[in-house]
């Protein structure tokens, strides 16, 4: 019973404390503003462009192979470096190719000597027939020698030209100039002439120019060339040069477009697979920026350039197909404005539609702020200021 007691003191107590609580009332707790970051659009003037992926390549891209068989005797060049046209590569033992070229100039000796004899055997026969001294059979018997004789004249310069031809390939030099690559081969081996699986003994690729190819979309074809219908350009050429269409090259690397070449070739056909067109794009590469293979970014500014107003890309939110952004009003009070996007630059983005010049557009901070909530706006931000949104 003194335990059952003290429980039930224990649980009125209980109760009281917990009716007492209950009279007090909870004051709601005020949240602050949330802090965000808005700068004003920036006014440029811009061109529009297309832009596309696409890979260098060497206007000149040789395999460098044997032309006769033998034993590679020494390697002239240092791998990885520019050569020049008709420079020393390689050196294949000239000794049998030497013998040949001997034997061949013997063996046309010897063919000009036979035609010598039948040459007289002739006329001495033709004198002899004036006077019947000798038959007809005689008189052919001869002429055949003498054809026989210049025939065999023919064969053997051309014995000693293809020789001699031999013997001058068994120096091999760089029909291009370039940068060449590695040596698949080192002097002491035996190589053949004629294998067409074999690797080749190095390459050459050409680097005082470069090319860009890339592939170009229907649509962007028939947009440039009504573009420039509408300019008053003939779009009508014999040479795609004719065109002098300005091509700008960025590396990977690169934010802007540094590079800028001409455009110098169009495919002659839409490839029906990808419905694309191959483009190719010519550039100076004396400073040996650019290697064969290097992947860049391609732009072909078309139009007159035009005075437009532009945000940071960061600052643009999407509501399914719609485009919008969020700007701190003068109450500090956060609006949505549905914008129209035009191309884009350096991470910069053209505003056709939606936008006034004096706008304070959030850069960072877009997601705290809701549309109809009031923000406190720490300061007005530029592009040269503006950091990485970290939310």
């Amino acid at each position: 019973m003194l335990y059952l007691g003290r429980y039930l003191c224990l649980m009125l107590f209980f109760c009281i404390h917990v009716a007492g609580c209950g009279k007090g009332v909870v004051e709601p707790v005020d949240v602050p503003a949330p802090d965000v970051t808005a700068s004003k659009p920036e006014s440029r003037e811009v061109s529009e462009f297309l832009e596309y992926i696409g890979r260098t390549a060497s206007p000149e891209f040789v395999e460098i192979r044997p032309r006769v068989s033998g034993y590679l005797m020494k390697i002239h060049f240092k791998e990885g470096s520019e050569v020049k046209a008709e420079e020393p590569l390689f050196e294949i033992d000239r000794r049998p190719y030497e013998y040949a070229l001997k034997n061949a100039e013997a063996r046309l000796e010897q063919a000009k000597q036979q035609l010598k004899l039948a040459t007289i055997t002739l006329d001495r026969i033709n004198t002899l027939r004036k006077t019947n001294s000798v038959s007809q059979q005689e008189l052919d018997e001869a002429i055949q020698k003498r054809d026989s004789a210049t025939a065999e004249i023919t064969a053997g310069e051309a014995a000693v030209a293809q020789a001699d031809l031999d013997l001058k390939f068994c120096e091999i030099k760089a029909p291009i100039a370039g940068r060449i690559g590695r040596a698949s081969v080192t002097a002491g081996n035996l190589i053949q002439a004629g294998q067409a699986n074999a690797e080749p003994l190095t390459t050459i690729a050409s680097v005082d120019k470069i090319h860009v190819l890339f592939d170009v979309d229907e649509n962007s074809v028939l947009k440039f060339m009504a573009l420039r219908r509408s300019q008053g350009v003939n779009v009508k050429y014999t040479n795609v040069r004719e065109l002098n269409q300005t091509v700008q090259v960025a590396l990977a690397n690169e934010t802007d477009f540094p590079h800028e070449g001409t455009l110098d070739f169009i495919d002659n056909r839409v490839r029906t697979t990808t419905g694309t067109l191959l483009v190719r794009a010519e550039l100076d590469n004396k400073a040996r920026i650019f290697a064969p293979g290097f992947f860049v970014r391609v732009r072909i500014p078309y139009g007159k350039a035009q005075e437009v107003l532009m945000i940071s890309e960061r600052a643009i939110l999407n509501d399914q197909n719609l485009k919008y952004v969020l700007i701190v009003g003068e109450n500090g009070m956060v609006e949505r404005r549905d914008v129209e996007l035009g191309i884009l630059d350096n991470g910069m983005r053209v505003i056709k539609a939606g936008l006034k010049a004096d706008d304070q557009v959030i850069v960072n901070g877009v997601q705290r702020a809701k549309p109809g909530s009031s923000v406190r706006l720490l300061k007005s931000q530029d592009r040269s200021t503006s950091s990485p949104n970290k939310e």
